[in-house]
């Protein structure tokens, strides 16, 4: 499972196959909390799909990160998952 993105002391992932299935997303971690998100399509706004222990101002600060990077973000899950 490649790390995409650091940043700022958070991990973005994609799992890799088989394991792995759609649709496109990528797993956010910050110390031993962790949201998925799904990437949507087109003008389609990034969404959480699962929270695991992140809260407030970090979860907030997780999805502007996927939001400005949405865009590389898709090209990474393409890159692995054709």
């Amino acid at each position: 499972m490649p790390t995409v993105l650091h940043v700022a002391g958070f991990r973005v992932m994609i799992y890799l196959p088989p394991r792995e299935h759609g649709p496109p997303h990528v797993h956010v971690w910050c110390d031993d909390s962790q949201i998925t998100v799904w990437l949507g399509e087109g003008d389609e706004a990034p969404s959480i799909e699962r929270n695991v222990g992140m809260y407030g101002r970090r979860l907030c600060a997780a999805y502007r990160l996927i939001d400005n990077n949405l865009e590389y973000l898709r090209e990474q899950w393409r890159k692995y998952h054709g």
